[in-house]
C-alpha cells in the first residue's frame, strides 16, 4: 500500500507534546534552501537530520511521515524520517537511543524491518554515538550548507590553493581573497566535499588539513 506513496511530501502524522519541564528536545530543522522544516524530537534526531542533509544521495526528506502498526487500533510507531534517494528509492530512518536489546526497541526494529521489506524501502537506524566525531564535524559545518555560500570563481581559486594539504585558514590567507567571505565559501566547499578533510578527527580551521580532490585540481 505504501510502496508508491511520496511520503517525503507528506505533512507529519505526529508531533511531540510540549509542556514545561519536558526533557526531550523538540525543535525544527530547516532544510537548506527550502521553506520546509523537519521536526526533531531529540538531539539524536537533529543529528540524523543533519546526516540526511549531508548525504549526497538524499534529494528530499520529511519528519514523522507515517504511523506503522500491525493491527488496526494499535498505537503503532512513528519513524523519525522518510527520505527519497536520487535513484528513486525510499529510505526509512529511525533514531535509536540506549541499549538496543532492552525495552521496546527489539519489537520496534522488527516492525520497521517488516514495513521496509513490504514497501521496498531501505532502512537506516541512526545512532549518533557510533560516529560522534564525524557527527560533531557535520553539525559545526552545517551552518555553511546553504547555496548562498557558493561562488564559482572563489571555488576555482581555492581548488588551486589546496592542491596540497594545508590548514584551512592558511589556504584562505594564501588565496589573496577577502578573508571573511572566502572563509565562509571554503567551509561550504568542505561541507559539500568539494574540499576534503579527515572526518574522523575534530575539524579546527586553524589546524586541520584540507585538500582538493584530485579530479578537481
Amino acid at each position: 500500500m505504501l510502496r508508491h506513496e511520496r511520503l517525503e511530501e507528506r505533512n507529519p502524522v505526529w508531533e511531540p507534546e510540549r509542556y514545561p519541564g519536558r526533557r526531550a528536545i523538540a525543535t525544527w530543522w530547516r532544510m537548506s534552501d527550502q521553506a520546509r522544516h523537519a521536526g526533531c524530537a531529540t538531539l539524536g534526531a537533529v543529528d540524523a537530520a543533519i546526516s540526511l542533509e549531508f548525504d549526497p544521495q538524499v534529494t528530499a526528506f520529511t519528519s514523522w511521515p507515517v504511523r506503522l502498526g500491525r493491527t488496526r487500533g494499535e498505537a503503532g510507531y512513528v519513524p523519525d524520517f522518510f527520505a527519497r534517494l536520487d535513484d528513486g528509492r525510499g529510505l526509512l530512518v529511525a533514531c535509536r537511543a540506549g541499549d538496543p536489546s532492552t525495552g521496546t526497541w527489539p519489537a520496534v526494529l522488527e516492525l520497521l524491518r517488516a514495513a521496509a521489506e513490504q514497501a521496498g524501502w531501505q532502512l537506516r537506524v541512526h545512532h549518533r554515538a557510533a560516529d560522534a566525531v564525524a557527527a560533531g564535524n557535520r553539525q559545526r559545518l552545517s551552518r555553511w550548507r546553504h547555496a548562498r555560500f557558493e561562488d564559482t570563481a572563489t571555488a576555482c581559486v581555492l581548488r588551486q590553493v589546496f592542491t596540497r594539504p594545508r590548514p584551512l585558514r592558511d589556504g584562505v590567507t594564501a588565496s589573496g581573497l577577502p578573508e571573511l567571505p572566502t572563509m565562509a565559501r571554503a567551509l561550504h566547499l568542505v561541507w559539500s566535499r568539494k574540499l576534503l578533510i579527515d572526518w574522523g578527527s575534530p575539524f579546527v580551521p586553524s589546524r586541520s588539513l584540507v585538500w582538493a580532490p584530485e579530479e578537481a585540481r
